[in-house]
């Protein structure tokens, strides 16, 4: 009886060893990984900050422009920038208080920063009447006293010195994210060789005790061994791989919010010339792409491991479509691409509004590698159908070959699968769109002449539950 206790001491010491040793890894690294996230949005929230302080300066000065404009030519038109600019300025100085809401120093200049906006923007409105009723004497008197100028200076370096104070915060926030990045790497690693040295000692140790035993005794334990070690193995590769795709993406963010610092004009790094501005540029290019690769190999594995995470509600289907619009206008413009929401139906979907997004930036940016540079087209639209929402991506790009489409969902499919071929991408995108939609309870396909464009189609169940799907 004495040895058959020991037997299964030893067993169970050996199986709640590594278990335990991976387990305070695992607690440990999510701590490490929950700092770095906060550490992550705290950068984002300073680079939202001293943007919202750009486009306020910015919004003053159209207003000064407008109003500088119509003082010297007296004509109307004149006075666009200044009356495009002052229904904004409230809002502006509203977020800017927001965001600062946690800095003392800040509010504090907030406090200063409002009475002399609303007095500059009186005197702007005195000078703009003075103007309409021609009353030149009045003018020349304000310009005079210099008020106005001053006011201005006033508002600039007060939005300058908490630019400055946001400047500080940032180079702090950087070097808490970097701290945070170090420190998860080492418990990584150390934790991880720690807990397999663990795992070898005991698995070792075990193996001894149970020699003692009958050869046919031994062998059975041995495979159970064995087989607790697979499962241990999985899980320690699976949390490795989440691991350290949330750690490549943390210094990526430090990287980015360099590069734009020194893109800067007046950056405290220092002014670039030509060549060191495009070099920089390219980096920002490139960290995007790695960044866009690394979440797209992350949303891959979510989804063969069916562990992807959606939050339904409800929204309407045409003011989705056309965030879609605003959202990718920026890109659309630059590449000369005319890009239309046709929809028509006003319906009312479940689902996950975020995850939908990711699918439609897959397709429209799928069709833009293909649209032709001149006179490219998208077409977006969602209709009702069957209890179910089809929406489809339309383009008038190269078309897609009859004996490609088939394998056009697969893992890291290219249509052009030679060396020089013209479009990057990792084939992952229209996986990732598949796997989304059909874990919405949908169902993809697409139709396409070669020559002639490739619409992609997709359907979403109105009430979010899963069910048969649309016919097509």
């Amino acid at each position: 009886m004495f040895k058959v206790n020991s037997y299964t001491s030893w067993i169970i010491i050996g199986t709640l060893l590594p278990i335990i040793a991976f387990s305070i890894v695992a607690g440990i690294s999510f701590i490490s990984l929950n700092n770095m996230i906060r550490d992550e949005n705290w950068v984002t929230h300073t680079y939202m900050v001293i943007d919202k302080a750009d486009y306020f300066m910015k919004t003053m000065v159209d207003a000064e422009t407008g109003q500088r404009g119509y003082l010297i030519t007296g004509q109307e038109n004149f006075l666009a920038p200044y009356n495009s600019a002052i229904p904004l300025i409230d809002n502006q100085i509203a977020e800017l208080r927001q965001l600062t809401s946690d800095n003392h120093v800040e509010q504090a200049s907030m406090d200063k920063l409002e009475p002399l906006v609303k007095k500059r923007l009186a005197l702007l409105d005195i000078n703009v009447n003075l103007r309409r009723n021609n009353n030149t004497s009045g003018l020349v008197q304000n310009f005079d006293a210099g008020t106005g100028k001053q006011t201005m200076e006033e508002i600039r370096q007060i939005v300058d010195s908490m630019k400055n104070e946001e400047q500080q915060l940032l180079t702090k926030r950087i070097l808490d994210t970097q701290s945070s990045v170090q420190t998860a790497g080492y418990v990584i690693i150390f934790g991880t060789l720690i807990a397999v040295i663990l795992t070898i000692i005991t698995t070792l140790v075990i193996n001894k005790k149970l020699a003692e035993r009958q050869k046919l005794e031994r062998s059975n334990i041995e495979l159970q061994v064995q087989s607790q070690e697979l499962r241990d193995a999985d899980i320690a590769k699976e949390e490795f791989t989440t691991m350290i795709s949330h750690e490549l993406k943390t210094p990526l963010v430090t990287i980015s919010g360099y590069a734009e610092m020194l893109k800067e004009h007046d950056s405290i790094l220092g002014p670039l010339n030509g060549e060191q501005i495009k070099a920089v540029e390219k980096i920002s290019i490139e960290t995007a792409k790695l960044e866009r690769l690394i979440g797209d190999i992350m949303d891959a594995q979510k989804i063969d491991l069916e562990r992807m995470k959606f939050n339904k509600k409800e929204f309407e289907v045409k003011e989705f479509l056309d965030e879609q619009i605003e959202i990718h206008s920026k890109l659309m413009n630059e590449k000369k691409i005319r890009f239309i929401n046709t929809t028509k139906d006003t319906a009312v979907i479940s689902s996950d509004q975020h995850r939908l997004s990711q699918v439609f930036a897959n397709l429209i940016k799928n069709s833009v590698d293909f649209v032709p540079q001149n006179n490219g087209s998208i077409e977006i639209n969602a209709q009702r159908k069957n209890g179910h929402v089809v929406f489809y991506v339309k383009d008038n790009g190269s078309g897609i070959p009859k004996e490609k489409q088939d394998s056009l969902f697969k893992k890291f499919y290219q249509v052009d699968t030679s060396l020089k071929r013209s479009h990057g991408g990792t084939g992952l995108g229209l996986v990732i769109c598949k796997g989304i939609v059909e874990a919405l309870g949908g169902k993809v396909w697409l139709e396409s002449e070669v020559g002639k464009g490739t619409t992609i189609f997709f359907t979403m169940p109105r009430n979010g539950v899963n069910g048969n799907h649309a016919e097509k």
